[in-house]
């Protein structure tokens, strides 16, 4: 977010030893200042070098800093602000700053304590400064209350108060400042509305209420202040449209109301604010529609005062080509329609219209020349038919990502821009069509054309770009091999996807700059490149990576890597301890076989481990309980043995995803596994497994509820060093990164992949153990299961009647198990069941009438030597020899095809009638998108063949009811 500076603030103090001083200092005020050197670290700090008390420092006025009245000699300016060594070796050396001191000092009229600390929580005594016209306690450490002895500085004309936590309303004492000419409050924690008693600041020229909680309207106050000129209201909660008595605020020249709920239209605001001064506004990330009104007839800021009998006619010739407007950002809103032409713009610097919902094709720009910042992303535009952006030679940025432009780029479009760093021109279906001789002018340091075609050779017109940070290539059809010059371009490259293409051959080293690498989805092959230490986020999955992972001896700062689905082999390298700052790992659908490696139990911020599908064995070694972020864990396809351990459910209590599928574990299901709160899919499937299920099952609270999981995983690196002291943290430089979940689920017979939709899977599959005993009535508590899957086990007994309440519940397999007693009712009742298997077990009775149990493929009941009814041709005691028949079954591969799951389900539907119909399929239909348009497939192929199903039934109801 763009902020407004405070470049009205006075500059730093030169040294008086750079003029003449005509008068010496007080000595009580000289003692004064001495008194609070002695605080100040030691006296280290360098711009209190000319502090002392030898005959040569003995002048205070001559000090660093301070300045005296040139008659009385009375210190009348103190500049103590450690704004410029904030981060140097002396960082907030003022730690010890004594206010009461100040007291001395009756005679200030400028006082400057931005960015310190103090050692006396009570700042009261500043109160008693009742002299002071310009006061900055900006970014100071501030302890204790002390705003309301503020209130006796009746002659302040400048005051700041940014960024030091302030947290209440407004004070209303600084209505009664009627000096004031500059007021900055942002940064705070203040809330409320803005007071009414504002409006008595009608001198104030500079107004900063940014990043605040403040709330409501924006009130008519501000209008009488009729000086100002930079208003900064962004980053709060205000609401509804900009008073009619804005346009009082005739000298406005920077505004600021971004990051706000603001509605109404654009054209609204635009008449309010003044026609000729504006030079900035930022308006993005507010509510605002509308469309951009037709600026080509007169300069933009010209026509923002005319009224409605003036908007169908065209202004005079002297208003045209008076526009001072330098920056205008409207992105983050709900504007719309096409773009007029912003030509003869002479001073727009940068225009931000990103994030909106305009359309048509990008505008003219021809004029703009000054134009710097061009973003028109996340749009709807589809096509870039003008050649005027070619011709911006000042342009440095632009981004038209995530439009929907089709149209074939030359280098015509591109011929002089001369000063372009950056070009961001993702997810469009652009063509680049660039002679392979042409030669930029411009040196890019950033280059994004995902899923653009550049294809299917690498591009020749980026040989020269060889000052890119960042390059992102990805699915961009591009079938070739590097080209040899391909180094030289990315010997500074430190963010590089080329991934989703069909590029091979070898990628044999990494640049040595290299933070950030994405070559999946090719056809690399080779050794997997040495990694550089400080790269963070490396995916080499889906290549032909081949040989074995070499271990390492230094410290890595990767976050994310990802060899999957490559050809790697042997041993799983035993240096973990050297990724302390790993959060993604996956190794999975490789050929490494042995134990899985102790020292990942080092990698104590780790959150995914895959390792899905290789040859490993073993047990699971016990130091992973030492990875307590885990959330998701597959280890499924392997080797392993042993049980599973108790310590999962005991020490890794955040694991949602626990997939151990197709191994030889052994034993019985660990109780502590009930303690996994957060758990929504249990994968123990191809085991073998024995005892009985655990009855804490219900205990798998987020298997209750109908909440998703997270999707997008996002992640930010954070310096792990220490911050103690008076010691500030920088911020890390590492890069953020997003992943998601990769799953394999069973589902429905088949093995299906999850990644978005993972977030809505809720899961338990046992199948194809030896677990023996009953279903334990808590398994019926998991109101959220959509899947459950407990076939080709020992388990015997009756089906608990609760079982109808797993109202989500869309697959349940049963199979191949011992149960016996009749098919609870209940079961007919489950709205979303898309697939039931019943069969091979020892059920007996009646299958339930309803919507649902009939729809089913007869196979999903044979095996059970005691049922009958439909869909059985096995009819039941006491059923009429008249009865419908069922419809001939097709008993190929159709019992897994939901297509044919659903028309059934229909068929049987209109049997029952209307009422049933409309409930049974037009309101799950209301709320099952997959089934909506599985419907309407239905009906496009089948309308025949239902007119004559319907007929059919209607002649039997007929001979059944009318004889």
């Amino acid at each position: 977010m763009n902020t407004i500076s405070s470049s009205s603030a006075p500059s730093e103090l030169v040294s008086n030893n750079k003029r003449m001083v005509k008068a010496e200092c007080i000595e009580t005020e000289r003692n004064a200042l001495l008194d609070i050197k002695r605080g100040l670290a030691g006296g280290t700090f360098s711009n209190l070098s000319s502090w002392g008390s030898s005959q040569a420092q003995k002048n205070c006025c001559a000090w660093s800093g301070v300045r005296c009245d040139h008659n009385t000699g009375h210190v009348t300016q103190l500049n103590l602000s450690q704004r410029q060594n904030f981060y140097t070796k002396y960082p907030n050396s003022v730690s010890a700053l004594n206010i009461s001191s100040l007291l001395h000092l009756r005679n200030l009229d400028y006082l400057d304590l931005s960015w310190n600390t103090f050692s006396d929580p009570n700042l009261s005594s500043i109160g008693s400064l009742t002299n002071l016209e310009h006061l900055d306690l900006s970014n100071a450490d501030i302890q204790g209350v002390f705003l309301d002895e503020l209130g006796n500085l009746s002659k302040l004309s400048y005051l700041d108060l940014s960024s030091i936590e302030l947290s209440s309303r407004v004070p209303k004492f600084i209505a009664s400042f009627t000096s004031l000419t500059y007021l900055d409050l942002s940064h705070n924690y203040l809330f409320g509305a803005i007071p009414d008693e504002f409006g008595n600041l009608t001198k104030l020229h500079h107004l900063g209420l940014s990043n605040n909680n403040l709330q409501g309207n924006i009130p008519n106050s501000i209008s009488v202040m009729t000086g100002m000129t930079h208003l900064n209201l962004s980053a709060n909660s205000f609401e509804g449209v900009l008073p009619s008595s804005f346009q009082n605020l005739s000298r406005l020249q920077i505004v600021d109301f971004s990051y706000n709920n603001l509605s109404g239209t654009f054209q609204d605001v635009l008449y309010l604010l003044p026609e000729a001064s504006l030079q900035k506004l930022w308006i993005s990330d507010n509510q605002l529609t509308g469309s951009l009104p037709d600026i080509t007839r007169f300069s933009f800021l010209d026509q923002l005062k005319v009224r409605s009998n003036l908007l169908n006619g065209y202004l005079p010739k002297k208003f045209e080509h008076k526009s001072v407007l330098r920056l205008l950002d409207l992105s983050n809103n709900h504007l719309q329609g096409s773009l007029p032409n912003f030509t003869n713009f002479t001073f727009l610097e940068d225009l931000y219209l990103n994030g909106n919902n305009f359309f048509g094709s990008l505008p003219d720009f021809t004029g703009c020349l000054s134009l710097r910042t061009l973003l028109l992303g996340m749009n709807q535009f589809t096509d870039w038919e003008t050649q005027s952006i070619g011709e911006l030679s000042n342009l440095y940025q632009l981004e038209i990502q995530m439009n929907m432009i089709s149209s074939t780029i030359s280098e015509h479009h591109l011929s002089k821009l001369y000063s372009l760093k950056l070009i961001n021109a993702s997810f469009n279906s652009l063509i680049f069509n660039m002679s392979s001789e042409w030669l930029p002018p411009f040196r890019l340091e950033e280059l994004s054309l995902s899923s653009c075609k550049l294809g299917p050779k690498f591009p020749v017109w980026i040989r020269n770009q060889t000052d890119i940070i960042s390059l992102d290539f990805s699915s961009t059809q591009i079938s070739d091999t590097l080209p040899i010059w391909f180094s030289n371009i990315s010997s500074k490259v430190q963010k590089l996807d080329l991934s989703s293409n069909k590029i091979r051959g070898t990628f044999s080293s990494m640049p040595k700059n290299i933070e950030d690498i994405n070559l999946s989805n090719n056809y690399f092959e080779g050794l997997v490149p040495h990694i550089p230490r400080g790269c963070s986020n490396i995916n080499l999955s889906h290549n032909k990576f081949s040989g074995k992972l070499l271990s390492t001896s230094e410290v890595m700062t990767s976050c994310l890597l990802d060899l999957s689905h490559n050809l790697l082999l042997g041993k799983i390298p035993d240096s973990w301890k050297y990724f302390p700052a790993l959060v993604f790992l996956d190794l999975g659908h490789n050929n490494f076989s042995g134990r899985i490696p102790m020292s990942l139990g080092y990698i104590k911020s780790l959150e995914t481990l895959i390792l899905r599908n290789n040859s490993l064995d073993g047990e699971l070694p016990e130091s992973l309980r030492n990875c307590t972020k885990l959330g998701f864990v597959d280890l499924s396809f392997n080797n392993l043995s042993g049980s599973v351990p108790s310590w999962i459910g005991q020490d890794l209590w955040l694991l949602y995803a626990l997939v151990l599928k197709s191994n030889k574990l052994n034993g019985s299901m660990p109780n502590g596994l009930c303690y996994l709160l957060s758990l929504r899919f249990l994968d123990l499937s191809i085991n073998k497994i024995s005892g009985k299920l655990p009855q804490c099952l219900s205990n798998l609270t987020s298997m209750i509820s109908n909440g998703t999981g997270i999707i997008d995983h996002f992640y930010k690196p954070h310096d792990e060093s220490p911050c103690t002291g008076v010691t500030q943290c920088e911020p890390s430089t590492l890069p953020t990164f997003s992943y998601l979940d990769d799953a394999l689920a069973s589902w429905k017979g088949k093995e299906q992949p999850y990644k978005r939709n993972f977030a809505y899977l809720k899961m338990i599959d046992l199948s194809s153990n030896g677990l023996t005993g009953e279903i334990p009535i808590g398994i019926t508590e998991l109101l959220g299961l959509n899947g459950l899957n407990l076939s080709m086990n020992k388990l015997y007994g009756k089906v608990p009647v609760q079982i109808g309440g797993l109202s989500n519940l869309e697959v349940l397999d049963l199979s191949s198990n011992k149960f016996s007693g009749a098919i609870p009712e209940s079961l007919s009742k489950i709205t979303f069941l898309s697939y039931l298997n019943l069969s091979s077990n020892n059920f007996s009775g009646k299958i339930p009438l309803g919507s649902q149990l009939q729809s089913f493929h007869s196979s999903m009941y044979e095996g059970n030597a005691g049922l009958c009814g439909l869909p059985l041709t096995e009819r039941c005691p006491g059923d009429d020899e008249t009865s419908v028949k069922p419809e001939p079954q097709s008993n190929g591969n159709e019992v897994d095809d939901d297509e044919n799951v659903y028309e059934r389900w229909l068929y049987v539907s209109v049997a029952l009638g209307f009422s049933t119909s409309f409930w049974g399929i037009c309101g799950t239909l209301l709320v099952h998108r997959r089934w909506r348009n599985v419907y309407f497939l239905f009906l496009t192929k089948r309308k025949d063949q239902l007119y004559v199903v319907i007929a059919v039934r209607i002649a039997r109801l007929k001979v059944r009811f009318l004889g």
